[in-house]
């Protein structure tokens, strides 16, 4: 039986040689420093230049990159300006995409998606826009071998429960490891130190529900 406050597919770690757990501060945040990180890295850019160029530090720049921190609109201009990105790019990939019926209904291949590629994850934000309510639904595709990382890491207090529907997944929980099948079924506090991984040959696929960080 699974304990109250497990690690769930819904989140993506801060970074992986963060010890102890670290507290990533949004799925976008998160994703909008892997695009950064990722560009900078192919332009062989070091951290201090990328940083000196857009007017803020070194360190904050770390912080952005790992998903520790937002980022301000002007912060993400000057960027992006640096590593040669079209910030519309960059914002129409993190807002929701056409919906129907005043933003009660996200056709298929509309949803809003998260690729954090070098981690072999990919997650969808199935919640319209119009949903007011406190919970938030997606679904998670791990490939095999793909994972949080080493680390473990946390986010914003809160229910989260997830449901395997194919492949395995294998949760640490603090210090429990957990591995689950096809139709089992989890939950956890989102304030739990937590990674996960795909152990097996073939791809996971994970759905679950989050209620939403307060503003």
């Amino acid at each position: 039986m699974l304990p109250t406050r497990p690690p769930s597919p819904i989140d993506f770690p801060a970074d992986d040689s963060a010890t102890p757990a670290h507290r990533i501060s949004s799925i976008i945040d998160l994703w909008l420093g892997e695009q950064l990180r990722q560009r900078r890295k192919a332009l062989d850019k070091p951290l201090r230049q990328v940083a000196l160029a857009s007017g803020i530090s070194v360190s904050l720049l770390s912080q952005i990159e790992r998903g520790l921190r937002s980022i301000s609109l002007r912060t993400l201009s000057a960027l992006a300006n640096e590593l040669d990105i079209p910030l519309e790019t960059l914002i129409r990939n993190v807002q929701h995409n056409d919906s129907d019926a005043g933003g009660a209904v996200v056709r298929a291949g509309n949803h809003r998606r998260i690729d954090l590629t070098e981690k072999g994850i990919h997650k969808e934000n199935l919640t319209p826009l119009a949903a007011k309510g406190t919970v938030e639904m997606y679904r998670a595709v791990i490939e095999p071998g793909g994972s949080t990382g080493d680390s473990l890491f946390f986010t914003h207090a809160g229910e989260q429960v997830g449901y395997v529907i194919q492949g395995q997944l294998e949760l640490c929980i603090q210090d429990q490891l957990l591995m689950l099948n096809s139709g089992d079924s989890f939950c956890y506090d989102g304030s739990t130190p937590r990674r996960w991984r795909n152990p097996g040959s073939t791809v996971t696929v994970v759905m679950w529900s989050v209620t939403r960080a307060s503003e």
